[in-house]
């Protein structure tokens, strides 16, 4: 994945093949108020070859009538619904096992492509083999650059842009049941197959309202770095099943802290961006943890360990969890 520039790639504008299958997949729940207007922005692609399948994780307001009527009308469209909510990852599974593009990309069903992103982003994987996913940052970010590939802990992308190599998606397949990690968790697992690459061109709109208020309680997208430190660091995968009990996992980690400072005492020397991140990410991991399931005593002996080991990094995720606060309060006033 792109390391730390100012500067994204640019995509291509024009295609050499248009008969490349691309499949844009929308998982949607109770999201009648939006998904009439995402499904029209993937109708509205300028890249021809697209199909676009939608999957309804059980929605109980209109959302299955409006995707049905849409359908009927256009049959680039498939629509499959499921009895009752089965969760957003068991959603992609769905989606993933009925795509037949050799590019697989996503779009939430409250959000919106622009009508160029599958050509652009299709072209731009073509002419890059060695690229396994292309993705958009966030605005304002900084951290990746042009070239190279290095050990990606905390994707600055927005997980719902990026537009991946069908063969590679499949091998990662399925995702796993991270409340409101499993989009980071499905990245992380990816970088480790080759380079994501990013661009700052906006190909992709998010849509922020009340009714994603919740996702920002789960520790699913901690659990997710977690699990790549974890893997990372040789000791095994924190995540270790289908099933996945977030308070054993935090417990877990609590329990590993000492571990997982050693880890970080033997990162100090490397004064590089790739070191700082990795510094950056174990200490993000180890006080949430503590935060969410230790003791008065876990949190002092937590805070001492990283006064001791990564002082820089923790002003660094006490900042980082003062921007993401200010960001979301104020996004969803």
């Amino acid at each position: 994945m792109g390391t730390d520039g100012t500067e994204g790639v640019g995509l291509a504008s024009e295609t050499k093949d248009d008969s490349v299958l691309v499949s844009i997949l929308m998982p949607v729940f109770n999201q009648a108020s939006y998904v009439c207007e995402a499904i029209g922005s993937a109708q509205s692609q300028t890249y021809p070859n697209i199909e676009i399948l939608v999957h309804d994780d059980g929605s109980t307001d209109g959302t299955p009538e409006i995707v049905r009527e849409l359908a009927g009308c256009d049959p680039r469209i498939q629509f499959t619904r499921a009895q009752s909510n089965q969760g957003v990852a068991a959603a992609r599974n769905v989606l993933i096992e009925h795509a037949r593009g050799h590019y697989i990309c996503w779009l939430d069903g409250d959000d919106n492509m622009l009508p160029d992103k599958v050509r652009a982003q299709r072209a731009f994987l073509e002419e890059n083999p060695a690229v396994v996913a292309i993705g958009q940052t966030f605005l304002g970010s900084k951290r990746w650059a042009k070239n190279g590939r290095r050990e990606i802990f905390i994707p600055d992308l927005v997980p719902a842009s990026i537009m991946y190599r069908g063969t590679v998606l499949r091998q990662i397949y399925p995702l796993r049941p991270l409340k409101s990690g499993e989009d980071i968790d499905l990245v992380l697992r990816v970088a480790e197959f080759g380079e994501i690459s990013q661009t700052s061109e906006v190909l992709y709109s998010c849509r922020y309202h009340d009714g994603q208020m919740s996702r920002f309680a789960s520790s699913g997208y901690i659990i997710a770095i977690a699990s790549k430190i974890y893997r990372t660091l040789g000791l095994g995968d924190v995540i270790a099943g289908p099933e996945i009990d977030e308070a054993a996992i935090l417990r877990r980690i609590l329990d590993d802290r000492h571990i997982l400072f050693g880890a970080i005492g033997e990162e100090r020397n490397d004064a590089g961006n790739a070191g700082s991140e990795r510094r950056f990410a174990l200490v993000l991991v180890v006080l949430h943890a503590v935060r969410r399931t230790g003791t008065l005593g876990d949190r002092l002996a937590a805070l001492a360990g990283c006064l001791r080991h990564a002082p820089w990094a923790l002003v660094q995720v006490v900042g980082y969890w003062s921007k993401r606060w200010l960001r979301n309060r104020s996004r969803y006033r």
